[in-house]
């Protein structure tokens, strides 16, 4: 060994006789490693204790809402993925023996009636309980001040269709709601009382029972689920699919290929259970293309007519 080795030789032996133990340094780097595992357990941790906080919350205000301030909604939090009819409101209290047998899909309108009542909206003035939804506030001018849910809402009455009176209450919530009530003993209370109970319904699954060139029928009505019509209006045509015979008289006509009923204005067919009508202002040709358009559902969802709470 020459002497430059021997002097590098001695360097490096003085270098690592100044180093200090790796052992040390070895379990800081560990106990690091450990801290930043234990770190992301915690982080994980609460993330999922807020997920479920969440949750709760969620499922404690779909059922008992309370407004954090006077201009939050007060019927209930907006349904996550609502259907695409626009059928968002329902009360859960109704005068006893009260049964649904009215839905109209573009103001999200229902309507009760006593239990053996004819069906509005051809109730002729009975009693009835109806609430709906709408963009604006109407005229409440000369209406009395009250509040629902803790929310400023007006209410009057008036003489109605009904030997009775009939009162209306409005208030906004997620949209501005209505309820209607006439032919109880003190409508205004029972007005209040429907009003208080009203929540977005995220229930409700509504199929049509049927559509014309991927439009939904808009009105729904009847006194069973065995006995009912829907209808959609396009203008200059109404639409209407019913298990009731419309009636018309006339001339034979091939609709839905088979044979049917011309009169001024009007096309029917018995198709199945239902008859298929079409009226308006339109050529023939231009009535039994509507109703040959017409997509019946296989399974009309009828159960609901006649059913309360």
């Amino acid at each position: 060994m020459n002497d430059t080795e021997q002097r590098i030789k001695e360097a490096l032996g003085l270098l690592a006789e100044r180093t200090p133990h790796p052992g040390p340094t070895l379990n800081a780097l560990r106990r690091k490693r450990k801290r930043q595992r234990n770190n992301i357990f915690l982080i994980a941790t609460a993330g999922m204790a807020a997920v479920v906080v969440l949750i709760f919350a969620g499922v404690v205000a779909s059922d008992r809402y309370a407004p954090p301030n006077p201009n939050d909604a007060g019927a209930a939090l907006v349904v996550e993925q609502p259907s695409r009819l626009p059928l968002k409101y329902a009360p859960h209290w109704l005068p006893e023996g009260y049964g649904e047998v009215y839905r109209g899909l573009l103001d999200g309108e229902r309507a009760y009636v006593p239990a053996g009542a004819q069906g509005y909206p051809f109730t002729n003035g009975g009693p009835l309980t109806r609430i709906f939804k709408s963009k604006a506030k109407p005229d409440t001018t000369g209406w009395d001040e009250v509040s629902v849910r803790g929310l400023k809402a007006w209410i009057h009455t008036q003489q109605g269709q009904s030997p009775g009176l009939t009162a209306e209450l409005v208030w906004e919530a997620q949209d501005w709601l209505h309820v209607t009530v006439r032919g109880t003993d003190d409508v205004r209370q029972t007005a209040t009382r429907v009003a208080e109970s009203v929540r977005a319904d995220a229930k409700v699954a509504h199929t049509p029972p049927f559509t014309l060139n991927g439009q939904e029928a808009t009105e729904v009505w009847g006194s069973s689920p065995g006995d009912w019509g829907a209808q959609f209006k396009k203008d200059p045509l109404v639409v209407q699919v019913s298990t009731r015979s419309p009636g018309i008289t006339g001339t034979p006509v091939t609709v839905r290929g088979t044979q049917g009923i011309q009169a001024d204005g009007a096309v029917a067919v018995l198709d199945g259970s239902v008859w298929v009508t079409v009226q308006g202002a339109a050529s023939v040709e231009e009535l039994v293309k509507t109703a040959n358009d017409v997509q019946l559902a296989s399974t009309p969802d009828t159960s609901w007519i006649g059913r309360g709470m």
